[in-house]
């Protein structure tokens, strides 16, 4: 029996193949464990030298040659600024070429040892690399000016073999500081692709909550149809397309419009209808201005609350009953609610505190992550995502109907361009 419906939500555009494509090529190769796998086996790559790194290592050498020349030039006025210069430069030069294979040993080869090792390494080096440096300073100077500059610098032998280790100690300072930046860096992207995943795996299940056995009694009916009413045939199949388009367009989106999950509980609400025959009565309501239907919403949440009344609550009533799928204003905010006059939750509805004046009838309570009744698993799942994307206050409401039946809704902020237009109301759902 197709629904019946006072009025329902519009309907998405066809997405085609164009969506499809786009789908499509959102998808890894890659499966999510063998993703999962590679992600925590992978480590850091190893530092490199880059061009953009040599550049700003020969930026930092020539500012601190032009600023120790401006030092030594305090001391020496009568001698040309340029030649100190020049000397300074050469000083520079000899000490980056011998931080490269330093940097090597203790930046590259130790990348992934305990920061004593390194530091235990360091404090070896230090004191040979300002001597080295320092020597191969005063012999370069003595073949290029003689040696009456050599024993000038001589005289302050000590105090230039302290800035040699002083320059190290800066300059390693500062290649660990950029190594540790870029650890960081790499470990932001690590988890990235660990919440990619995770959006992945929490996607993939949402289409598997179009399960196997409702496409199989699915295709089934239509199967039968075919030859009795080929129009509703076509119906059924157009209504399938539209359930099966809208969860692979929801791959790649962390929200979708109401108006497109309203859409799909409808179509999958008038397959199951069909299915039924007369069991099953459907009835959607929107009471709403249609562009409050703009409002987002987590892809794939009507639709496990839709099936869970269909499953639990009108499937093992022998008579069948009636689910109403309605959208209102309820004070500031939309509230989308299914109720199904089945057999009802049994003594297995999660009773936590809630607040009272929230409740249309006194007793609607948040689903707790606690219930594990039958198809329970599949609200708590919804409500942990509509907490999670829309907040505490969209979390997911459960109540027993009197005299039997089941009632689930949660609400979603209204979006502020509509708020004047939709009419406010504080009735039960």
């Amino acid at each position: 029996m197709p629904p019946r419906t006072e009025r329902t939500a519009t309907e998405p555009p066809a997405a085609e193949s164009a969506a499809a494509e786009s789908a499509a090529a959102g998808l890894r190769t890659e499966t999510p464990e063998a993703i999962r796998q590679r992600l925590e086996e992978a480590t850091p790559p190893p530092p490199s030298i880059t061009a953009w790194g040599v550049g700003l290592s020969a930026i930092g050498w020539m500012l601190f040659a032009l600023l120790y020349t401006f030092l030594v030039a305090q001391d020496q006025p009568n001698t040309p600024f340029a030649s100190l210069f020049i000397g300074q430069l050469i000083y520079a030069l000899l000490h980056a070429m011998l931080g490269v294979p330093v940097w090597w040993g203790t930046v590259r080869m130790m990348d992934d040892a305990h920061w004593v090792w390194p530091l235990l390494a360091h404090t070896v080096i230090v004191p040979v690399y300002a001597l080295i440096g320092l020597e191969l300073y005063l012999a370069a100077m003595d073949a290029m000016v003689g040696p009456a500059v050599v024993d000038q610098i001589r005289t302050s032998y000590q105090w230039v073999l302290l800035s040699g280790g002083t320059l190290y100690a800066v300059q390693f300072a500062m290649y660990h500081l950029v190594r540790s930046f870029q650890r960081l860096r790499w470990r932001e992207r690590q988890a990235t692709e660990y919440a990619a995943l995770a959006r992945e795996r929490e996607l993939a299940a949402l289409k598997a909550q179009v399960h196997p056995h409702f496409l199989f009694n699915t295709l089934n009916s239509i199967s039968s149809t075919v030859y009795a009413d080929p129009g509703d045939a076509r119906e059924m199949i157009a209504d399938l397309a539209q359930l099966l388009r809208h969860s692979l367009d929801s791959i790649n989106r962390d929200t979708v419009p109401l108006r497109d999950e309203l859409g799909m509980a409808a179509s999958y609400l008038s397959l199951e209808a069909r299915r039924f025959s007369d069991r099953l009565g459907v009835n959607v309501r929107v009471d709403v201005p249609d562009n409050a239907l703009r409002a987002p919403v987590p892809p794939m949440v009507v639709q496990p609350l839709v099936e869970n009344a269909v499953k639990h609550g009108i499937g093992p009533k022998k008579d069948g009953g009636t689910i109403q799928l309605r959208v209102h204003q309820h004070r500031d905010r939309l509230r989308v609610s299914v109720e199904d006059d089945g057999i009802g939750p049994g003594n297995a509805l999660p009773l936590p505190n809630d607040d009272p004046a929230d409740r249309p009838q006194g007793n609607g309570q948040p689903l707790s992550s606690g219930a594990k009744s039958s198809g329970g698993v599949g609200l708590v799942n919804t409500d942990t995502r509509l907490r999670r994307v829309l907040g505490e206050q969209s979390r997911l409401h459960t109540e027993a109907v009197t005299p039997h039946g089941f009632r689930v809704w949660f609400d979603v902020p209204v979006p502020e361009y509509d708020q004047s237009s939709a009419r406010p109301e504080t009735g039960q759902p």
